[in-house]
């Protein structure tokens, strides 16, 4: 069977795709901030000084989202993302050791590449007008932020470019906070998934 129709390809058999509804039955709550995490008080001198850097943002409508999910038998796991979703998710991120600066700028200088630079530049202000990015705030990370490095790599078989940011680059990176065990078996839907419930 050739690599590009792998999981592409549905018969009336049992599925064989496990999907994220299925598993919300028995899911555990999602996690919320951990309190050593909300006495910090670095980063709550940044969320109370520019609380219009932090917004919440999803196309969601969480008010029907909640009313949909009303008769769902696992609530405790329903109500954890409805939280997410109103208040932002918790990325699993473990406090830090000390050795961990309060405040980490890991970005890259722009491409020497005018192209990339250009294309670098034009994702971030759609970002900034969908509300994904903050506006501006200046030159310098405000206390408690980590900055991580952005990039613009080519798409398969294409001339366009895609961004990607590079949250594992550096000695602080955000995913080194993740412990690999906490996200384990994370299930997230796709195409093969999809393609499972319609046939």
């Amino acid at each position: 069977r050739p690599r590009y129709l792998r999981g592409l390809l549905w018969s009336d058999g049992p599925p064989r795709v496990r999907l994220a509804a299925d598993i919300s039955l028995t899911e555990v709550p999602l996690p919320d901030v951990p309190e050593v995490f909300r006495q910090n008080s670095v980063v709550n001198q940044t969320l109370r000084a520019r609380p219009d850097l932090f917004q919440i943002v999803t196309p969601i409508d969480v008010e029907e989202f909640e009313f949909l999910l009303g008769n769902h038998p696992n609530q405790p796991f329903v109500q954890s993302v409805l939280r997410g979703l109103r208040e932002g998710f918790w990325p699993w991120a473990e406090m830090p050791g000390e050795r961990y600066p309060d405040t980490w700028d890991a970005s890259k200088p722009p491409p020497a590449d005018p192209r990339e630079a250009q294309f670098l530049r034009d994702q971030r202000d759609e970002e900034v007008s969908l509300g994904r990015f903050s506006p501006s705030f200046g030159t310098k990370l405000l206390p408690g932020m980590y900055s991580m490095p952005i990039h613009a790599v080519p798409k398969p078989r294409s001339d366009k470019l895609r961004l990607v940011t590079n949250h594992s680059a550096g000695e602080y990176s955000l995913n080194s906070m993740i412990s690999h065990e906490a996200i384990a078996g994370v299930v997230l839907d796709s195409i093969p998934a999809l393609g499972q419930m319609l046939r």
